[in-house]
């Protein structure tokens, strides 16, 4: 298993219209041979994804809008 918050991992990141992926507190991306799995340091755990809504969010200077799946 390996971890990485890195921008090389955007073509790894699931539920692209998940506001983790835009957030200013950066998520923690795990990765194991078939999933992916987003931590919210805010919260410290693993959201349900995606994530529409979320009382914490702010975004990220220089985030991307959100993608339509």
């Amino acid at each position: 298993m390996t971890t990485s918050g890195g921008e090389d991992d955007v073509d790894r990141r699931p539920f692209k219209t998940s506001l983790c992926h835009r957030c200013a507190a950066p998520p923690q991306y795990i990765h194991t041979e078939r999933s992916t799995f987003i931590r919210c340091p805010i919260f410290k755990r693993y959201p349900p994804q995606p994530v529409l809504a979320c009382e914490a969010f702010a975004p990220a200077a220089g985030a991307e809008p959100a993608v339509q799946d």
